[in-house]
């Protein structure tokens, strides 16, 4: 048997040899002893005999193409593994052939050797890995995923401009500066913060520093004489000068003798005609050579005396007035006259944004309020009376003959809320002198601080003339 093998493997002759010389050669070994199979000991069984190679080259060859193909596709989509060499015996009897035999390479077709396994590919980068998804699961990972916080992203942003919304807790209150907190502060140097009312000044004064666009100009408005137009304007300048500390004008826009600069304090002689007359005003010092000032840096451009006055103020002189101080001032008023119908009162309501009707606490003084509010509705002047404050004064002392409450509130359904003020009797003003904000009482200097918030309001607004 040995021989056989050798003579199979070993001899370069069998390399040329056909199938059916090697079937012709081992079919009497095979047909005088049959292979036994030692199933046990002591009996054989004899294999069944072994079919010739010639059989299976038929076999081979009779098979339809239908089933070669389907092998061959098989073949190819499934590779097959090569089965393990048999190991090789130490006598060197049993070898491992270096290729497979060419038995029945005539008769049938030669099988290609199967396409090797392809190599698993790398695993992507993450990038790359998004990039090549489809649609729908990059809008899922995108969703489950955020996208990381990178420059380009942020954008052109400074840093320190979101700081300017971050809440800053002070450290220390500010501390009271009347009452009974105060008192306590000084004597024990307990602190217990600024109380209600404080707040709530300081509330105001924060409205009256809005900034205004431009130059806004407000003008006070009366139909009956003897309201108190004149110590509304002094003091509500004041007011806002004081809060403000910016540049503020008062002008006497009243061409029947108004007295402005009197209540005001005056320092100058000059007045409004000799400001129109020079031709030489370039800086902020050339319009102060025509002003006066107050104590609380309130400027005030008087009107041309009356009795030598060779006519009276009209809109012209209000439109040329204000071109010029309207470069230089931050706020105007002006304090009109008692008519609606002179060209001077025209001139000023074409130009103003901001508008106070002047009444006195009395059932008369309330119907000429009345009077001028349907007067601006029924001449077009429906957005002003939008953005206007009435003034309910009290005039003389003593308790007057109409129900207050009442009439602020009949007023306030024909202005927007808040803007209704209720100015209490003041000796310091009913003296008719020079009118100083410090010497006011305490509740008339907070209803005129009011008033000031409450016009403060509208220096942001776009509607404006």
């Amino acid at each position: 048997m040995s021989a056989d093998y050798d003579r199979l493997f070993h001899s370069p002759g069998d390399a040329v040899k056909t199938a059916d010389e090697v079937a012709d050669r081992d079919a009497p070994a095979a047909d005088a002893a049959g292979p036994v199979s030692p199933s046990g000991p002591g009996r054989s069984e004899v294999a069944p005999p072994a079919l010739p190679i010639t059989h299976h080259v038929a076999q081979a060859a009779s098979a339809p193409p239908v089933r070669e193909a389907r092998d061959t596709e098989v073949t190819t989509q499934m590779p097959a593994t090569r089965p393990a060499p048999p190991p090789a015996h130490a006598n060197g009897m049993m070898r491992t052939p270096q290729s497979e035999a060419p038995a029945g390479a005539r008769y049938e077709q030669p099988r290609h050797a199967p396409a090797p396994p392809p190599r698993p590919a790398p695993a992507p980068a993450p990038s790359q890995q998004f990039a090549d998804a489809p649609a729908e699961s990059n809008v899922s990972r995108r969703s489950a995923q955020p996208a990381p916080t990178s420059a380009a992203s942020i954008g052109n942003h400074r840093a320190i401009d979101a700081l300017s919304h971050v809440g800053v807790k002070a450290a220390v209150k500010m501390p009271s500066q009347r009452g009974w907190r105060h008192l306590l502060y000084v004597l024990t140097r307990i602190n217990l913060g600024l109380s209600p009312d404080e707040l709530y000044e300081m509330e105001l004064h924060n409205r009256i520093r809005r900034n205004a666009r431009d130059s806004y100009q407000i003008g006070i408005f009366g139909l009956k004489g003897g309201v108190g137009k004149t110590a509304v304007t002094v003091a509500l300048g004041s007011a806002l000068s004081r809060v403000r500390g910016d540049r503020i004008l008062a002008i006497d826009a009243d061409p029947d003798a108004g007295n402005l600069a009197d209540r005001a304090g005056r320092q100058s002689a000059a007045t409004i005609a000799d400001l129109l007359a020079d031709k030489e005003l370039a800086r902020y010092n050339d319009i102060r050579a025509y002003t006066s000032m107050n104590g609380a840096n309130l400027e005030v451009l008087s009107s041309e005396d009356y009795s030598g006055a060779r006519r009276e103020f009209n809109d012209e002189d209000w439109k040329g007035v204000t071109n010029i101080v309207s470069r230089y001032y931050n706020l105007v008023l002006a304090d009109c006259g008692a008519g609606l119908f002179q060209p001077a009162a025209r001139g000023v309501l074409s130009t103003v944004s901001g508008l106070i009707i002047v009444a006195s606490a009395s059932i008369d003084g309330a119907r000429q309020a009345a009077v001028t509010m349907d007067w601006l509705r029924q001449n077009g002047y429906q957005d002003l009376l939008g953005r206007s404050c009435v003034v309910i004064n009290h005039v003389v002392p003593g308790k007057p003959n109409i129900d207050v409450e009442d009439l602020v509130e009949q007023f306030e359904r024909h202005v927007p809320p808040g803007r209704v003020v209720v100015l209490p009797w003041d000796k310091h003003i009913a003296a008719g002198t020079e009118i100083q904000l410090e010497l006011l009482s305490k509740t008339f200097q907070r209803r005129i601080t009011e008033l000031a918030a409450a016009l403060s309001d509208d220096f942001d607004r776009i509607e404006r003339r």
